[in-house]
């Protein structure tokens, strides 16, 4: 059956809301899809801004360091040149060469009683050690350990066995049978006679003091295990190292964590810049999974970001190489950096920033697209349906008759057809007006939609002309049809006056084309009128010869 009012209203509105639900659909696929876009090309930015930052930070420290490393070298020269460059030093070196036994032990006395106020002194300026040795290796004075001496340390000692070839000075990372350090080995030639060297050796925490900064940090030393189990002594091993709490094969110095972090701040340093142990240790438990995933043995450097309680740290590791360019551990630095907080919180603000924009833009293309989509819907529905009455128009009525023709000789099934128009329509636009003319229009589509079948074709052929397709119906079906809708119109109250109609009823012939079929029924509603008008005039009571 024919839609009813009711039903096209409702058509309507599910017509507008699927209109809505496309023009959401697209709307929101593209907001989806240019968040996406946005939220990617940020967040590339804010890494990329991220990495910037990091390799500042790293080449600042390395560059720090270096710098450091520099000063330290310029300070060794200086003590040797000032306190060890001596005829009397060289002359107690060459005696004592000279004279094993009971005269070079009054000679180690003797040097020992000459620069033990200076070593005092040198060591508040981390001087780690100021050590003694006879050409080969054999160690003459320990100034950290007077009383050990005698041994021979050149096959832990590479910087020693280096002078002892080319008499030239050494410098650089060493670790040896206690203690490592940053050590600067000269030869002792007196009166043109090697006769022996002197190291000049500082604890890594001398070069860390001079190169903090104005922020939180802290530095640390990691030296692999193996290094320390290769040359250290088994009972030095124990009371100077420990396991390192953050990666497994490698070792931290108690001396230069306990120094560092009781003295790194001391003097210009502010004490609020300092790393307290207790945050080291959660840096560690924060960063330690990802430090064991991707750190490896190769001589880069490496950064991880840890956020401990909303404040970022970064933790880096740059590598540590001993005096044959070999890499013995890294250098660990822990640095409070809220640039890092500062990066993120503009990523984040950016991106809400853009995420709005580009809300405002989905909303705005929302409501675009669903004016375009309802304007092509509605054109398109335009072009199919007639304007006034939102039955189908002429044209298509005719496609819709030339395909039932073709399927009812296809079936061999009735079709038959009404053509009718409403009496006396001019009379009616004439005395009341068009607009009244058009609510009768709209008033009898409505009283006939209501009275057809859902297959049934019911167009609008022009004026006040309508015509009505109905499948699988005989003639006499036809013909009742016919003269119950015309009951309907008769009876109708929604109007001062009556309203009437004629119709023409026809089935279709087996040799009946579209135009054929047409014409017979517009002849059949020409005799309708011709009867006096408010009638049925069908086939079934006519002949062709009084149609023709």
């Amino acid at each position: 059956m024919p839609l009813s009012y009711k039903q096209r209203q409702s058509h309507i509105r599910k017509f507008l809301t699927s209109t809505k639900r496309l023009s959401f659909f697209i709307a929101f696929g593209i907001f989806i899809l240019f968040s996406g876009i946005s939220i990617l090309f940020n967040y590339l930015s804010y890494t990329s801004q991220q990495q910037r930052l990091i390799q500042y930070i790293s080449k600042e420290e390395i560059n720090s360091f270096n710098s450091s490393t520099t000063a330290l070298n310029i300070n060794a020269q200086t003590i040797f040149s000032t306190v060890i460059f001596r005829d009397d030093i060289y002359k107690l070196m060459a005696d004592a060469f000279h004279n094993p036994g009971k005269i070079r032990d009054l000679k180690r006395q003797e040097l020992l009683t000459k620069l033990y106020p200076e070593y005092q002194i040198l060591k508040t300026e981390k001087l780690r050690q100021l050590h003694f040795h006879f050409p080969g290796g054999e160690s003459f004075l320990r100034f950290h350990r007077p009383e050990l001496y005698g041994d021979n340390i050149s096959h832990a000692r590479y910087s020693i066995r280096l002078v002892n070839q080319t008499h030239e000075p050494v410098e650089g990372f060493e670790e040896g049978v206690i203690f490592n350090g940053y050590r600067h080995v000269y030869p002792i030639i007196y009166k043109g006679e090697f006769v022996g060297s002197v190291e000049i050796s500082f604890s890594l925490d001398a070069i860390f003091n001079s190169i903090v900064h104005d922020h939180n940090e802290f530095y640390g030393l990691l030296l692999h295990k193996e290094v320390i189990e290769n040359k250290v002594l088994s009972e030095e091993q124990r009371k100077n190292y420990k396991d390192s709490g953050i990666l497994k094969d490698f070792l931290i110095d108690k001396a230069i964590q306990t120094q560092t972090q009781n003295s790194l701040f001391d003097n210009s340093k502010s004490e609020q810049n300092r790393i307290p142990q207790e945050r080291l240790d959660e840096l560690h438990a924060a960063v330690r999974m990802e430090m064991e995933q991707k750190f490896h043995n190769d001589c880069n450097n490496y950064s991880f970001i840890a956020d401990l309680h909303g404040d970022n740290y970064l933790i880096s590791l740059f590598p540590l190489k001993n005096i044959q360019n070999i890499r013995v551990g890294y250098i660990i630095n822990y640095q409070a950096q809220p640039g890092l907080k500062i990066l993120y919180a503009n990523f984040l603000k950016n991106s809400l920033v853009i995420e709005v924009l580009l809300l405002i833009i989905s909303v705005l293309m929302y409501f675009y697209l669903s004016h375009q989509i309802y304007r092509h819907r509605r054109l398109k529905k335009m072009a199919r349906t007639d304007n006034l009455t939102g039955i189908l128009n002429r044209a298509m009525f005719k496609r819709a008759l030339k395909d039932s023709i073709k399927s009812s000789h296809g079936s061999r099934q009735p079709l038959s057809m009404i053509f009718f128009d409403i009496d006396h329509f001019k009379k009616i636009n004439d005395t009341y007006g068009h607009l009244t003319g058009d609510k009768v229009l709209k008033k009898v589509v409505q009283t006939i939609q209501a009275g057809l079948h859902h297959t049934d074709v019911f167009a609008r052929w022009g004026g006040e002309e309508f015509v009505i397709l109905l499948p699988d119906t005989t003639i006499e079906q036809a013909e009742g049809v016919a003269e119950r809708l015309r009951k309907k119109l008769e009876n109708l109250s929604d109007f001062e006056f009556k309203i009437t109609s004629s119709f023409g009823v026809s089935d279709l012939q087996p040799h009946d084309t579209a135009d054929s079929f047409m014409h017979r029924v517009d002849e059949l509603l020409y005799i309708a009128k011709e009867r006096g008008r408010n009638c049925v005039a069908a086939m079934s009571s006519l002949s062709f010869a009084q149609i023709d």
